[in-house]
């Protein structure tokens, strides 16, 4: 060490290294640095993502003009906060810009009424083309929360399917965040959720058990991940068959 300080070309070296270690750390806080960017610079969202919200969202709708507004704002946040990985399989890709704001409508609108819009609890949503297994759950399924890891894993292609064909498709991206939700907020006055539920579950979405089970890839479930679901998209429906649960999510999330 004393070597390289006494070496008469210290300076040289040190206007070599110290432009490579700022540019090392810019690299490396790009994602930090764009996120502090835009909480102070907000931008406008491109026209083709407003139309995918207003196709595939109902409740953006019906915000006021304020309301969208900070809907908007935090959608950017959120696609800048977050770490999204598109799992291949011999390397990771990274997830194209309309698929990240597709999924991100998601978190921002369970957590529009919630300071924490990011869920800190969750840092990293993973994605895979298909049904994927894990060394959790080591068997096909769409969707998959991970508190120790901060992480959420799900299929693209049942995201899609529940995103844009809403009355064939359990939507997979609502489940696995209220899994979220519920992990990152627990202490909320959730509602009850009995195994009873599942004939007024398939009254309000025409979906069976078994379908919604099968789309999963799991056995059994946690229903209140569904009504959370279902509060978001079958809202008229759940306020019909299931009053007193939609009164209590109603509480929570409006």
């Amino acid at each position: 060490m004393y070597k390289i300080f006494s070496d008469y070309n210290f300076p040289y070296i040190a206007w070599a290294i110290i432009p490579g270690a700022i540019l090392i750390l810019l690299y490396l806080f790009q994602p930090q640095i764009d996120y502090w960017w835009l909480s102070k610079n907000p931008i406008e969202i491109d026209k083709p993502i407003l139309d995918l919200l207003s196709k595939t969202n109902p409740r953006y709708s019906s915000l006021s003009s304020i309301r969208k507004e900070e809907f908007n704002r935090r959608l950017l946040l959120y696609t800048e906060g977050r770490s999204f990985i598109s799992k291949g399989s011999e390397r990771d890709y990274e997830v194209p810009y309309d698929i990240k704001n597709m999924i991100a409508q998601v978190p921002v609108t369970m957590t529009l009424n919630e300071k924490d819009f990011l869920l800190k609890a969750f840092d990293h949503i993973v994605l895979y083309k298909h049904a994927f297994p894990s060394p959790t759950f080591q068997f096909l399924h769409t969707a998959e929360t991970q508190l120790e890891d901060g992480v959420i894993i799900m299929s693209l292609e049942h995201i899609e399917l529940g995103m844009l064909q809403p009355d064939l498709y359990y939507n997979i991206a609502y489940h696995a965040y209220a899994e979220a939700f519920v992990k990152n907020f627990p202490r909320k006055n959730y509602p009850l959720a009995e195994d009873e539920l599942w004939p007024k579950i398939e009254a309000t979405t025409g979906f069976t058990k078994e379908k919604i089970l099968s789309i999963l890839g799991f056995e059994s479930i946690d229903l209140l991940h569904v009504l959370i679901t279902l509060y978001f998209t079958h809202r008229n429906g759940m306020k019909r068959t299931m009053p007193e649960k939609h009164m209590r999510l109603e509480q929570i999330f409006s």
